[in-house]
């Protein structure tokens, strides 16, 4: 077993560097903090590069949960295991972690055609959300409420943030997801779902009063929640929906564009609003709640 010893290690340098976000990204790999997240992720297919794990030792520790010990024995099957100083293990890693391990993968791609054939229900848009506690907080949501992806918008955070990887207790790697301009999004959109709703605070429905079960020809409705600060202000105005057009109706032509309806949680308080995380978490729900109510309304009438 190689024990990286020295701060001059050429691993452990690359290692810290790559904890500037802006290094990560351009160097196409994800760095993973904890057994749990890691595990999810190597089940998620993403390639492991290295796994490095805090010893004492000359040998890898034997002690540990499950997922630590699969994740360590994967590792050494790999090839890819190495022992880190308790010294140098924390210029490397990610908060306090009782499991002291980092994983560090081949980034899977993050674009809408790394997407794979989405299943029905229903898809959140986040457009702009900048902490990345929130987006891990929302893929959280995303993977219990069943949620068929999760688009980010012009988000300047990726969901492969030490923070959001965290928050999401692995989810990131669990709900399909990508990244990309709201015109990008807005054109994938057109071609997989059959609705469309933005949560805005002048929205003018009640997100209780519309359908969100996703009970089109296509089966996916989207939602669109804003940033922190701004939510959706002026954007997500309009889209192009296709589903159920005649094509020989526009040909050569494109669809006309359509309205985008304003929904809004219903505020009793002073405040007008709620944290992104929590109102995606009611939308995600009331999403699953009215669609069991019509598989049992489906199922009364046969």
């Amino acid at each position: 077993m190689e024990i990286l010893r020295s701060s001059q290690n050429a691993t452990i340098r690359r290692l810290a560097g790559l904890r500037n976000n802006r290094r990560r990204r351009a160097a196409g790999v994800v760095l993973v903090d904890g057994a749990r997240e890691t595990l999810r992720a190597i089940e998620s297919g993403m390639r492991l590069l290295g796994f490095y794990e805090q010893v004492s030792g000359e040998t890898p520790p034997s002690d540990g949960g499950p997922e630590l010990q699969s994740v360590r024995a994967h590792a050494i099957e790999s090839g890819v295991y190495r022992g880190v100083t308790r010294e140098l293990f924390a210029k490397v890693c990610y908060g306090e972690a009782d499991d002291r391990c980092l994983a560090e993968f081949v980034h899977p791609g993050d674009s809408l055609a790394d997407l794979p054939e989405l299943r029905p229900g229903l898809i959140l848009v986040l457009d702009r959300v900048e902490k990345p506690g929130n987006i891990g907080a929302i893929f959280r949501t995303a993977d219990g409420a069943g949620v068929s992806a999760v688009l980010l918008s012009d988000c300047p955070s990726d969901r492969f943030n030490a923070n959001a990887i965290r928050g999401s207790l692995g989810a990131v790697f669990t709900v399909p997801a990508a990244s990309g301009t709201a015109s990008e999004i807005a054109e994938y959109l057109s071609d997989h779902v059959d609705e469309m709703f933005a949560m805005r605070v002048e929205g003018s429905t009640s997100f209780y009063t519309v359908d969100l079960s996703a009970a089109g020809p296509r089966g996916r409705t989207a939602v669109i929640l804003g940033s922190e600060a701004d939510g959706l202000a002026q954007r997500w105005q309009e889209w192009r929906p296709t589903a159920g057009r005649d094509d020989q109706k526009f040909a050569g032509e494109k669809p006309p564009m359509a309205k985008i309806p304003g929904i809004h949680l219903p505020m009793a308080g002073h405040v007008d609003s709620l944290n992104v995380s929590v109102s995606a978490a009611l939308v995600a729900y009331e999403s699953v709640r009215q669609r069991c109510n019509r598989c049992e309304s489906d199922v009364r009438n046969d």
